[in-house]
């Protein structure tokens, strides 16, 4: 046995201590740890695997002798592999020659480079109490002296507490991290999440899920209409994660020429193409070690689909004009306000990139769904609004009325607008009817705003250009009641002879997307599944 070994453990743990103690980025803290494990002691290779809630798997998340896309491969299902095991079980666990084990799965492909001489393998649980948060390991080479697997144990276990330390203060230091930590007497969401407004239950229900699955590294795909404010749900996802003092990168991929694509994501070297007059970082490099956020992700080509694919794949990408290959560490966040199931379908997004963004699906409902949150919206745009135009404008209970009244096709950025319009056009203090002539008399005006119409089974009026006078026009005539059931089925045929496509049937039966989408939600049809 070393004599030294004693001083050397101890003093490894102080080293180890200072590390995690100040250090502000956790990954390059625990690298750190491991790195001084190796030196110190000869424990080599150290893996520090944390627990993801939201995908159910153990991820490596520091691993400073492994490769970054080694690293990234490296995530098991509890019990699966012997990390997987420790974890299920929080035992600790000693193989005295890894390479004759069988539930070692060498996932990450790292074990293969290495010497073939016999090492040792010692993992132990990093544990909070009862909870285990990951797993710890790391191996030894068998040498000529016995080897001394129980004091390795009982070393790991050291450090493993401090980890768990560090783990657990970084998801409790501010109230971002806390998620899922109510406090009493405080509603959680508004805690968590105080640049966001909302009242109703189903955006409660939105956020509660956002501060779940922000803890994560999942990708999260942002489901809803233009307006409801998918980007604000995108920044909450980043300051809700320990990566809320790294960059938020966003990207609006409409706004994307198709030529700069490639150079926009990735990045491009000097002399490139024509005008790249100096090497340029893409929004993933920008993003490395944040949050990349892909708005309107269903505008993209099929050839930058096909780029995108293999960038979030292996988390590796070469720039444009360059052979270095570039490995990133990126939280992504994508959202977009169209039928992508309906894309894929008719081929213009692809199933497989389909299926990588939508780990973790959020849904945001419309306004008009939710009219709960109208008056908390009004009011927080309208402090807004008085600050931006020196006013002390309020809405007269009169005006909430109006807005009650209103369908907000555009969401809550269309209310904001509405109450714009009307706040810079009133001479007075206090909004009332008069203000919101888009309502007056049920005429779709400038305001695009609609009356609830649709709920009553009469479709709801196309939107017309918004100088557009309205049209004189009779009352209308009500059409008969449809049968329920014979309307119902009569939309099932389309649907099925259209292959499910929406725009298809809605032409068949002379309807709009809207007006089909509505008969769809009504009767509780349930589209085919890809």
């Amino acid at each position: 046995m070393d004599p030294r070994r004693a001083d050397l453990e101890t003093e490894t743990l102080y080293e180890i201590s200072k590390v995690l103690s100040l250090s502000t980025d956790q990954s390059k803290a625990l690298t750190s740890a491991l790195s001084l494990m190796a030196l110190n002691l000869g424990l080599e290779n150290g893996t520090l695997s944390l627990f993801d809630p939201v995908t159910g798997e153990v991820f490596i998340e520091a691993a400073p002798e492994m490769k970054d896309e080694e690293r990234i491969l490296g995530r098991f299902r509890p019990g699966e592999g012997l990390v997987g095991r420790i974890f299920a079980t929080g035992m600790s666990m000693v193989i005295p020659d890894v390479s004759q084990e069988p539930l070692f799965l060498d996932r990450t492909g790292a074990w293969k480079a290495r010497a073939s001489a016999p090492r040792a393998f010692v993992g132990v649980p990093v544990q909070d109490g009862r909870a285990v948060l990951g797993v710890l390991t790391v191996d030894r080479p068998l040498g000529r002296e016995p080897p001394e697997h129980g004091r390795d144990v009982r070393f790991l276990t050291a450090v493993s507490h401090l980890i768990a330390v560090r783990v657990r203060l970084m998801q409790l230091e501010n109230p971002h991290r806390r998620a899922g930590k109510d406090l009493p007497g405080i509603e959680p969401e508004a805690d968590r999440f105080p640049g966001i407004v909302c009242q109703s239950g189903r955006m409660r229900d939105v956020l509660a899920l956002v501060a779940r699955v922000a803890r994560s590294r999942a990708t999260v795909f942002l489901r809803g209409e233009s307006g409801t404010g998918k980007e604000l749900i995108a920044r909450a996802v980043h300051d809700a994660s320990p990566r809320a003092e790294r960059a938020f990168v966003p990207v609006n991929c409409a706004a994307l020429p198709e030529a700069l694509v490639e150079s926009e994501l990735f990045g491009h070297e000097r002399g490139a193409f024509t005008g790249a007059v100096g090497a340029h970082a893409g929004r993933f490099e920008q993003a490395d070690g944040g949050t990349l956020f892909l708005d309107e992700v269903g505008e993209l080509s099929l050839a930058a689909q096909a780029k995108l694919l293999r960038a979030i794949q292996e988390r590796q990408f070469e720039r444009v004009g360059g052979r270095r290959t570039v490995t990133v560490d990126v939280r992504l966040v994508a959202a977009t306000n169209r039928n992508i199931e309906e894309m894929v379908r008719s081929g213009a997004f692809r199933l497989d990139l389909y299926h990588r963004l939508s780990v973790v699906t959020v849904e945001l409902p419309p306004l008009r769904e939710r009219p709960e949150d109208v008056p908390a919206l009004a009011d927080h745009f309208l402090r807004q609004l008085n600050e931006e135009n020196g006013r002390e404008v309020q809405l007269s209970p009169e005006g909430f009325d109006v807005l009650g009244e209103c369908r907000f096709t555009g969401n809550v950025r269309q209310l904001r607008n509405c109450l714009e319009r009307a706040l810079v056009g009133s001479a007075g203090e206090l909004l009332g009817r008069p203000d919101f002539p888009c309502v007056q008399g049920g005429v779709h005006t400038a305001c695009l705003l609609e009356r609830v119409v649709e709920p009553l089974g009469l479709p709801a009026a196309p939107a017309g250009p918004p100088d557009a006078a309205p049209a004189p026009t009779a009352a209308p005539a009500v059409p008969p009641a449809a049968d329920p059931v014979d309307e119902r089925g009569r939309v099932v045929a389309a649907l099925e002879r259209c292959g499910w496509v929406q725009a298809k049937a809605a032409r068949q039966l002379g309807m709009t997307v809207r007006q089909i989408g509505y008969r769809i939600r009504k009767y509780g049809i349930t589209l085919e599944r890809l």
